[in-house]
């Protein structure tokens, strides 16, 4: 426990120091996974499904706030939706200009939430995202999730129903725009993804606030419990047992990622709980101190040896301690 405890200090220290390009690392790799991930599920464009323009894409982000990356990725999806069909380009415009509005008026600041949700969502293990966002951050947190959730399965949606799209029939526009609107309001795995992720994000933040024991790891665990269980019935109901085996691998990744966030952002020391209470002229305070588990610094102690002095002894007091005469010692 005591060398995890020394890691994390450590890593805490080399980011404080290289916040600047840790952060643009981050940002530069996760571009790359974005807009790669984007031409390889659509790629109907020829000319952006080229690794040059994911590579540049990608070193703009680096230097640019995270919310660019979402501006860009939704911009590819767009164009690559207009290469397939001109209906699904435009259902998607207004989807995405829906999600906008929501997400700059509530959740601005969490543009990795968004990205990463949809990320997870094409490895098929997002269940992560809403307890993490529980864990972290604020409930206005949690629709930057939902956005990445709904823009996943959209894109999907398309994949699936490609054959409605191809169609060069003059007559068949109103079909295709039929078909668009269709994936956004028939499709009832989307529906019940974004319930248990709602439900999970705020189940794990009113109880992490809590002032509780262990309320961390309790939210952790019952979050994970509680979203397994929404989507196992939810998917047994909806005779999609298929993806049953998915979701108890996400919760298991879940569950591992919880606890490292906790470890690394509300590790306490719960053995050394102290309670305080004190008044003032209007209230009674009833504080409660839970100390954090840190490793304290190693005190470096140098000794010096120095060499003895040599002392010089005169021979006459020399003879006359050892009883001897002093011609003796010559």
């Amino acid at each position: 426990m005591t060398g995890l405890l020394e890691m994390r200090e450590k890593l805490r220290i080399f980011y404080g120091k290289f916040e600047l390009y840790v952060t643009a690392g981050i940002k530069f790799i996760l571009g790359l996974v974005v807009f790669f991930m984007i031409n390889s599920q659509l790629g109907y464009m020829e000319r952006l499904d080229h690794p040059a323009v994911v590579l540049m894409l990608s070193l703009g982000c680096a230097f640019l706030p995270v919310n660019a990356m979402i501006v860009l990725a939704c911009g590819m999806i767009l164009l690559h939706l207009s290469a397939l069909s001109l209906e699904a380009c435009v259902i998607g415009l207004c989807l995405f200009l829906l999600l906008f509005f929501l997400y700059g008026k509530f959740a601005p600041q969490n543009g990795y939430s968004a990205v990463l949700t949809s990320v997870l969502c094409v490895f098929r293990v997002p269940h992560v995202m809403p307890v993490a966002a529980g864990m972290l951050k604020g409930p206005s947190a949690y629709l930057s999730v939902l956005c990445g959730a709904v823009t996943y399965y959209y894109v999907r949606g398309v994949q699936e129903n490609l054959v409605n799209f191809t169609s060069t029939e003059e007559t068949e526009g109103f079909a295709k725009f039929t078909a668009a609107l269709r994936i956004l309001t028939g499709n009832k795995e989307m529906y019940l993804v974004l319930a248990a992720f709602l439900i999970t994000s705020l189940v794990v933040y009113v109880i992490r606030r809590q002032s509780i024991n262990y309320a961390w790891r309790i939210a952790l665990f019952t979050g994970n419990m509680l979203e397994l269980v929404i989507l196992l019935v939810g998917y047994i109901l909806l005779d999609m047992t298929d993806r049953i085996l998915w979701v108890v691998v996400g919760i298991l990744i879940s569950l591992g990622i919880s606890l490292i966030l906790e470890f690394f952002f509300y590790n306490l020391d719960y053995s050394r709980v102290e309670r305080v209470q004190f008044e003032d002229d209007e209230y009674y305070y009833f504080v409660k101190a839970v100390p954090k588990v840190f490793v304290t610094k190693k005190e470096k102690r140098v000794k010096r040896i120095t060499p003895k002095k040599r002392t010089t002894v005169n021979r006459r007091d020399l003879a006359r301690e050892l009883e001897i005469d002093q011609d003796l010692l010559e």
